[in-house]
């Protein structure tokens, strides 16, 4: 009698399903055009979405050395996806912002995003990711409140 094979983790589901959606987005992101983004160029963008941060606080949300975090930013700043500005507060700091380079990018990616749920939806059932959906949003409100944690690299 063979034993029944267990069902993988649900963190291991969680993580082959987040590496076939993101290669998924890299691959159409390519294709129509989006071909110098790296994908860790989405943590950055998101995290200055809505104000300007500081290299500090990206060195912070990647785990990356202070020298990296910098080689990183101006990457981003000359492929036109940042900007590196003097903060108005401290002559010697600087503050990155996301171009509008950068605000067309996550808009594409967004949109890219729906099309590849709806393809989950026409897999899986339409249904069934609203519901996958509406579980996580509730799952994670639970466990964070009204304030998630920044979207951080898994590395």
């Amino acid at each position: 009698m063979t034993a029944a094979v267990p069902s993988p983790p649900l963190a291991r589901l969680f993580a082959m399903a987040f590496r076939q959606i993101v290669d998924q987005l890299h691959d159409t992101l390519g294709e129509r055009g989006w071909d110098d983004v790296r994908p860790v160029y989405g943590f950055v963008l998101l995290a200055a979405r809505d104000a300007p941060v500081t290299p500090r606080q990206i060195v912070d949300l990647l785990g990356f050395t202070k020298q990296a975090a910098s080689q990183l930013v101006d990457a981003m700043a000359a492929d036109g996806y940042v900007r590196k500005d003097r903060d108005p507060d401290d002559a010697r700091a600087r503050l990155v912002s996301i171009t509008p380079k950068g605000v067309a990018l996550l808009a594409e990616v967004e949109q890219i995003y729906g099309e590849i749920e709806r393809g989950w939806g026409d897999h899986i059932g339409h249904r069934r990711v609203a519901a996958m959906r509406s579980a996580l949003v509730d799952g994670l409100a639970a466990i964070y409140g009204d304030e998630p944690p920044p979207v951080r690299p898994t590395w």
